[in-house]
């Protein structure tokens, strides 16, 4: 009986000290929960300040985003020479009295017109604006020949044309510049190598100089500038013009 009591005891004691180690444990385990408590608290409190810092540079970007877009509008209004803003009235008429000297110096004669900068082309008769259409104009560069010294510029001339006579199913020319840069040697004039079919697409316009509106084997770059100086219109638009402008028509570049 003494040695039961004695086990007793030291179960006793072995239970409390197991159940005091589990309580610290506990214990411990609380005050670190505690601390990821205030710890995520802390977190959350400067992340919101962050979104509110976020939310006012929202604000003052669109804010400036407004003020440039109406200071964009204003720029064509500003003259350059003048210190003061003219009304869009004033405007106004200053473009009626230009459309009226256009009217005046083309009558009411077809006439293309070609935007170089937006690379669009312009069909109108007088003033009033039949049809446009995407195109592409020279892409600008130079090509420089080593041997010879010669130098080409693959721009569009700006000023008035004429069409000096249209084709059908025409064949290109290949110039000297075309050999020089593909890096071939350049045949004589009359070389049949220089003949090249399907080209140009299926019309012509002859402007001088060289200078052509044609068609192009890849419509996708329309509206870009690419060519060597020509300019280049799609199958369909290229046909419509054929069919619209007579020979002897002017065309305005700028």
């Amino acid at each position: 009986m003494k040695y039961f009591s004695s086990v007793m005891v030291a179960l006793s004691v072995m239970w409390t000290a197991a159940f005091a180690a589990e309580a610290y444990l506990l214990f411990s385990d609380l005050r670190g929960w505690r601390a990821d408590v205030a710890q995520i608290d802390a977190i959350n409190t400067e992340n919101s300040r962050d979104a509110q810092l976020i939310i006012a540079a929202t604000q003052a970007i669109q804010k400036q985003n407004e003020e440039a877009g109406f200071l964009q509008k204003l720029v064509d209004v500003l003259p350059k020479e003048k210190r003061f803003v003219r009304t869009q009235n004033a405007v106004s008429d200053e473009v009626n009295v230009l459309r009226a000297q256009v009217a005046r110096r083309i009558h009411n004669d077809l006439h293309i017109l070609v935007d170089t900068r937006a690379n669009k082309l312009y069909v109108k008769r007088g003033v009033r604006l039949l049809w446009e259409a995407d195109c592409s104009v020279g892409r600008g560069g130079m090509l420089f020949d080593r041997a010879t010294g010669r130098r080409w510029e693959f721009v569009t001339p700006r000023g008035q044309f004429e069409v000096l006579n249209k084709m059908v199913n025409p064949l290109w020319t290949k110039p000297d510049w075309a050999f020089v840069e593909e890096h071939k040697p350049v045949p004589p004039p009359d070389d049949p190598s220089r003949k090249v079919p399907g080209e140009l697409g299926a019309y012509v316009f002859n402007l001088g100089d060289g200078y052509l509106i044609h068609g192009t084997k890849d419509e996708s770059v329309l509206g870009h500038p690419v060519s060597h100086g020509c300019v280049r219109l799609g199958a369909v638009d290229l046909k419509r013009l054929y069919e619209t402008i007579p020979r002897g028509a002017r065309v305005f570049i700028y």
